[in-house]
């Protein structure tokens, strides 16, 4: 991989009111991390662990999704969705810190406390009021994207708590709530199931149980169905591609350019077969055959703050990446505004993993280590990790690797670009980002 001048792979009403004219959006001159909030009674502040720094699902949660993001733990003890119980989370700082926070992401798991004798007796309002606490959140000016979850499974029926009223009265509601307004679902109850050696004293779980849930809601982060979608219609077919909304700046840069035109009759100038295809030099438009391209009509003004995600995003086969000029010149990695990849790569055995890490080791000064995860899928389904921890993962191909494959294989000269070209003839937003607003 070249790394020189060429860009290389390189609440209370009025509480409430006052946060929504908060600003948390994002400056497109600013990166900063995505913030996720845990909302949640005693299973998300972690009752029972005795280490709550490192072992409740938030705790995990935050490791899982590494240092792009700022996961925060809201749990409270006991805590109920119901106003009319005998301990409602809206009357807590928990509450009124996290709506402060201004999330970009907001985990609601309650509902467990609300099946106890002394609160379901007034079940009738747990929708509701689930609802409003929903909304509170969903009405902040961050717009943050709200994941419902479904009650974990109990197991007995300690401080009153039923697991009946759970499935029979909790799940329903929660789940039309999060239907009506189209908010993700993850169902903790179904996923705890299979773990009651994990649940020590029937109802909380133990940092291995924890650890179950953080990966159910790294999974849905991981997964959300509102990212928007652009088709790039090639001289060799069609790639539609996803933008991810962890990444806001190289988003919206990205609907920019698009928008723009910026994409249109661009040449896809550096292709090496089994790393990745580049594009988005805007000479290249009018570039004569065997001209060197990759330098751009940039100036570091152009350039995006680095957001790097992994390991949530990483390198693997399928993921556009965000070029950049090399270190040298921008130490602060900043990408390029205009020209991305799409990394294709190669499967490595635990050798060459071992080697790649030296290799991120060096480049990252031993800031970020290759998790067991992203090896097992550099094993299996490939890509370039050694780009990892310096690079800007920012979408994915949705469809169109064949066509990515035969742009891959093109003959190239000794600069890397085609002997014969191959366009992008026009790229078009498929799918608008889907953001409510209230």
């Amino acid at each position: 991989m070249k790394r020189n001048t060429r860009k290389a792979i390189t609440l209370l009403p009025l509480l409430i009111m006052m946060l929504v004219v908060a600003q948390s959006a994002y400056s497109q001159n600013e990166a900063r991390q995505v913030r996720v909030a845990c909302v949640g009674n005693s299973i998300t502040w972690g009752h029972g662990i005795a280490d709550r720094t490192h072992d409740t699902y938030p705790a995990q949660l935050a490791t899982l999704l590494g240092s792009g993001f700022d996961v925060r733990n809201f749990g409270n003890n006991g805590k109920c969705a119901q106003t009319q119980s005998d301990d409602p989370y809206t009357a807590t700082k928990e509450y009124t810190d996290a709506l402060a926070f201004m999330p970009d992401i907001v985990v609601i798991k309650l509902g467990t406390n609300d099946t106890k004798p002394q609160n379901w007796k007034n079940g009738k309002t747990f929708g509701k009021d689930l609802e409003q606490i929903a909304l509170s959140f969903a009405r902040l000016s961050s717009h943050p994207r709200i994941i419902m979850a479904l009650p974990a499974k109990a197991w007995n029926h300690a401080w009153g708590i039923n697991d009946s009223i759970i499935t029979a009265g909790i799940i329903p509601q929660v789940t039309a709530i999060a239907k009506k307004h189209k908010w993700q679902l993850i169902d903790l109850h179904n996923i705890t199931t299979a773990l009651p050696d994990h649940f020590p004293d029937g109802i909380h779980p133990d940092p291995t149980g924890a650890g179950v849930i953080a990966r159910a809601v790294r999974d849905a982060i991981a997964s959300d169905p509102t990212r928007p979608q652009v088709m790039l219609k090639t001289d060799e077919g069609d790639i539609v591609v996803e933008l991810f909304n962890e990444t806001p700046l190289h988003r919206d840069n990205f609907l920019r350019q698009v928008k723009a035109g910026t994409y249109n009759g661009v040449l896809w100038h550096r292709v090496i077969d089994r790393f990745l295809i580049q594009t988005g030099d805007r000479l290249s438009k009018k570039a004569k055959q065997g001209e060197m391209l990759g330098e751009g009509d940039e100036t570091p003004a152009d350039w995006i703050p680095a957001e790097v995600r992994a390991p949530l995003y990483y390198h693997q086969r399928g993921m556009l990446n965000a070029a950049r000029e090399g270190d040298d010149t921008n130490p602060e990695r900043k990408s390029s505004s205009t020209q991305f990849t799409i990394i294709t790569g190669n499967t490595l055995d635990d050798a060459a993993l071992d080697r790649t890490q030296t290799r991120i080791d060096q480049w990252t000064n031993h800031t970020f280590t290759l998790t067991p995860e992203m090896r097992q899928t550099y094993k299996n389904v490939g890509g370039a990790p050694h780009l990892d921890g310096s690079y800007v993962v920012f979408g994915r191909v949705v469809s169109g690797m064949d066509v990515v494959e035969k742009i891959e294989k093109t003959p190239t000269d000794k600069n890397d670009r085609p002997l014969a070209d191959t366009r992008i003839k026009k790229a078009k937003i498929v799918r608008k980002q889907k953001v409510k607003n209230y």
